[in-house]
C-alpha cells in the first residue's frame, strides 16, 4: 500500500468550516489524497456533534497527514 499525501488550496481561508460536513448532527472530513500519480477521495467521521471540536480535531488531522501522511488502502480490500 503506497502513502498519501494531502494537497491543500492556497489561499484565503475565510471559511473555518472547510472541509467539513454535517451529516445526522455529526461532523465529518472530506479531503483528497495523493499517492504514485493518482488520487483518492477520503470520507472521515470527526465523531462530535460541536463544530469547535469538529475544526480543532480536523486541523489535528491534518497536521498529521501533512507530517507523516496516510496509508492509502487498496480499492478491493475496502469492502
Amino acid at each position: 500500500m503506497p502513502r498519501g499525501y494531502p494537497s491543500f488550496r492556497s489561499g484565503c481561508r475565510s471559511n473555518a468550516a472547510h472541509n467539513l460536513s454535517r451529516n445526522r448532527n455529526v461532523w465529518w472530513v472530506t479531503y483528497t489524497l495523493h499517492f504514485d500519480g493518482r488520487k483518492r477521495r477520503i470520507r472521515r467521521s470527526l465523531r462530535t456533534r460541536s463544530l469547535a471540536v469538529a475544526i480543532r480535531r480536523r486541523d489535528e488531522l491534518f497536521a498529521t497527514l501533512v507530517a507523516e501522511g496516510e496509508w492509502v488502502p487498496d480499492m478491493w480490500l475496502a469492502a
